[in-house]
């Protein structure tokens, strides 16, 4: 253009702007801008009136490229020097806005449409309306979308699939669907292959399989790219959990392309179906489909859900191959699935040959660790982590818990509150359970009250385990005070607050509570009917613990397992029935186990029957020989009956035998 002096046409030079801004790249851009310039320089000269076209060009140049700050530089200039913004002017800027999430920008942009209103040309366009309700929907303001999609004057297919497709994105599912009906009882519109798309994503996200055959009967009466909306449908229907109507429609699918196979393995992989989820990997290579990202993530799940760890090493190797471990989340599920195989050693030669290690890698480590048991590696691990975010607190203090290491969880969680984070929920639950378990009131008051001042989300977990351990610290009145706030309480929370009465003796509460709980529709679990006969051995109702027991079957359809005839031996045992619980013991429809025979021991030495003490200390021995407690109690009895030569003779036989009395402890302040 120099060399033939068209570098000073301006049609020459707005063709130049217009192609550069249509290649959207940094350097493509930068030439228009040169251009641009050389342009605006001979308006001014020559006092020409400029056009939105070019200035229109850049913004949406710029706005292909995610350069806001760009875009809205021009914007500004434009209206500083007297041009006038078009239709045209302003998507761009709002598509800029959406793709960065740019809420406070947009809604600017918005306030100025509504100034400029009809004067500028813009007011009840369609192309800005529907560029708004998309801004709205991508930045998750589904309230400010909806205002604009109601206050239009004319709508197409897009208004309404953006629309739909926010509320089926967000958790309004119910809305999308309810939306796409109003859609079609409008009949002005007819919903296209993308609004379908939206509506059974929307069913999906719901498991809502009636209305999601009901959409599909829709496509199929009304043809809307019925071809094309196969992906989705099947989608649906695994996500629905009819996963044999999925693999006939796949079956019957003559083209199949790699989304198509995702859907298959990811969604087998999530129900929990890893060994179909692997057989359709293995028809995917026999296709020739070569695997992804997310194949070789879903059958890494899978692999780690069945403990297949050949399959899960093959995995390994055709990731290597295909360069598939420049992606961290493919890395940490690698990890993940050999700490799950139980092959710590793999899953720390791939941890240490990451030479960045994000966050996530640092939590799926430690979270292996604790998977496998190994405490002193995740402790080891945390304390040598760069940062922590909130799950490599709570995967850290929860570990504790589950290691016993109690004063040492809520001392972690102490340190936690040095750091700027807020724990959640998932925090107090585990603090909570090592304050039930320590058996400290003042701490869990301290628990209890930290919660409130915090306010954190009290759900129903947290509520559960906030019962349960002031019950444990043997505080039923608070126990009872927080079950009594819960808004919502499934069978966990009834089972919490039936044994805050167990731990009292309040048979005759545990069972008003249990009945209270089968007439809110829960239905009870063996934690319940155990907390129920639990309180009526401990206030010594041997009539109603047996009534309660066998009504177990007869009324509640529950067969009664080990621990609940553990309970009933306990019952009777406890009342001094002892040859009634010993007949009990010996008419189960299971191998009694020496948790059973210790409550019979233990209540042969309250009601000093050292007959029925020999007897059940022999079978104790005869299920768990490695236990001190049944010699100890049996040489205590012969002792309190003088019989010393009995006594040294259980001595002999320990110590002969290597075996140890264990040193007791109280969990209660």
């Amino acid at each position: 253009m120099t060399v033939n002096g068209l570098l000073y046409l301006p049609s020459s030079v707005s063709k130049l702007v217009a192609a550069y801004s249509k290649i959207p790249t940094s350097e493509s851009l930068h030439y228009a801008i040169k251009a641009f310039e050389l342009l605006r320089e001979e308006e001014a000269e020559e006092e020409e009136e400029a056009d939105p076209f070019l200035w229109n060009s850049l913004i949406r140049g710029y706005s292909s490229i995610g350069s806001l700050d760009e875009a809205l530089k021009l914007y500004i200039g434009m209206v500083s020097v007297g041009v006038v913004p078009d239709r045209f002017s302003f998507p761009p800027l709002l598509t800029v806005c959406s793709k960065i999430l740019a809420f406070e920008e947009g809604q600017q942009l918005h306030g100025v449409l509504l100034k400029i209103g009809e004067e500028g040309g813009v007011q009840g366009d369609l192309f800005i309306q529907n560029s708004l309700v998309h801004f709205y929907v991508e930045c998750g303001e589904m309230s400010c979308a909806q205002r604009v999609f109601d206050g239009m004057l004319q709508r197409n297919v897009v208004s309404w699939t953006s629309l739909i497709d926010g509320y089926a994105k967000g958790d309004c599912s119910e809305k999308a669907i309810s939306l796409f009906h109003d859609m079609v009882r409008d009949g002005r519109i007819e919903p296209n292959s993308v609004t379908m798309a939206c509506v059974l994503s929307a069913c999906a996200r719901l498991q809502d399989l009636m209305q999601g055959e009901k959409i599909c009967s829709y496509i199929s009466n009304s043809g809307v790219g019925s071809s094309s909306l196969v992906n989705p449908i099947i989608d649906m229907y695994m996500s629905c959990g009819a996963t044999e109507k999925a693999r006939q429609i796949f079956d019957d699918c003559k083209y199949r392309d790699i989304v198509l196979w995702n859907i298959m393995v990811s969604n087998y992989a999530r129900n929990g179906m890893a060994k179909e989820a692997l057989c359709v990997v293995n028809e995917m290579l026999l296709s020739k489909q070569r695997p992804d990202r997310v194949t070789v993530l879903a059958g890494l799940s899978a692999s780690a859900q069945l403990g297949a760890i050949q399959v899960g090493k093959q995995l390994h190797a055709y990731i290597l191959r295909n360069g598939l471990d420049c992606w961290d989340v493919v890395n940490n599920s690698v990890i993940d699935m050999y700490m799950k195989c139980r092959n710590e050693k793999a899953a720390r030669k791939v941890f240490d040959i990451i030479r960045i290690k994000i966050l996530a890698t640092w939590n799926t480590i430690i979270n292996g660790f604790v998977i496998n048991g190994d405490y002193t590696s995740a402790w080891e691990h945390f304390n040598m982590m760069p940062e922590r975010d909130l799950i490599s607190w709570n995967t850290m203090i929860c570990a504790l818990v589950q290691d016993s290491q109690l004063e040492e969880a809520v001392g972690l969680f102490r340190k936690m509150q040095d750091s700027e984070l807020k724990p959640d929920t998932a925090t107090l639950v585990s603090v909570a359970s090592a304050c039930g378990y320590l058996g400290s009131l003042d701490l869990a008051k301290w628990v209890y009250t930290y919660t409130q001042k915090k306010r954190i989300s009290r759900n129903v977990r947290l509520g559960t385990a906030l019962v349960d351990m002031f019950s444990r610290c043997g505080d039923s009145r608070s126990a009872m005070h927080v079950f009594g706030r819960m808004p919502i309480k499934d069978v966990a929370a009834w089972t919490a607050a039936i044994g805050a009465m167990a731990f009292e003796g309040n048979g005759n509460q545990a069972f008003k509570l249990f009945s209270e709980m089968i007439n809110h529709g829960v239905k009870p679990d063996g934690l319940a009917f155990v907390g129920v006969l639990t309180a009526y051995s401990h206030a010594g109702s041997v009539e109603e613990g047996c009534t309660f027991f066998h009504s177990m079957s007869n009324t509640y359809g529950f067969t009664p397992q080990i621990v609940h005839y553990g309970c009933l031996v306990d019952l009777l045992s406890r009342a001094g029935l002892l040859a009634e619980a010993q007949a009990l013991i010996e008419s189960m429809p299971m191998e009694p186990n020496d948790v059973i025979w210790r409550a019979l021991l233990a209540s042969s030495r309250i009601h000093r029957d050292i007959e029925m003490a020999e007897y059940a200390t022999k079978k104790v021995l005869e299920s768990a020989p490695e236990k001190s407690g049944a010699r100890i109690l049996l040489s205590n009895m012969y002792a309190s009956a003088g019989r010393w030569n009995d006594v040294a003779k259980v001595r002999l036989s320990m110590r002969d035998k290597g075996v140890r009395k264990t040193i007791g402890s109280s969990k209660i302040d």
